[in-house]
């Protein structure tokens, strides 16, 4: 004769002689362990997924977003020039050196641009 599993609800914390496996743990350096919930709690969890199938890398859709605005003295936006979104597929590059993105002015990149320029030239 078999005795019956009575196992807690990880829900409700009510004992339950009919548990419904909802989770399993799994550990990297020890025996892991199970999840247990009652019928009526059961519904309340996500599915099971395999711990060996490998997750879906969700796709970036924008990697940078710039806002150009203009604000009063007060903080209130008085003219909304819309947003640009700069996407990108995969390891975006750097950004080219031109006119319309010009280098900071600090003396670092004032040097590399000035290393730059030499290295073109020569």
């Amino acid at each position: 004769m078999t005795r019956p599993a009575v196992r807690m609800c990880a829900r409700c914390h009510r004992t339950t002689s009919h548990p419904v496996l909802v989770h399993e743990v799994h550990a990297a350096t020890g025996p892991g362990f199970n999840v247990y919930a009652c019928p009526e709690c059961a519904d309340h969890y996500p599915a099971m997924t395999d711990p060996l199938e490998l997750p879906e890398t969700p796709r970036r859709r924008s990697r940078l977003t710039l806002r150009v605005y203009k604000i009063n003295a007060q903080g209130a936006v008085t003219e909304d020039r819309g947003k640009v979104e700069v996407l990108t597929v995969g390891r975006a590059g750097a950004v080219p050196l031109t006119w319309a993105f010009p280098p900071c002015k600090c003396p670092h990149c004032r040097t590399r641009e000035r290393s730059r320029v030499e290295d073109l030239t020569t």
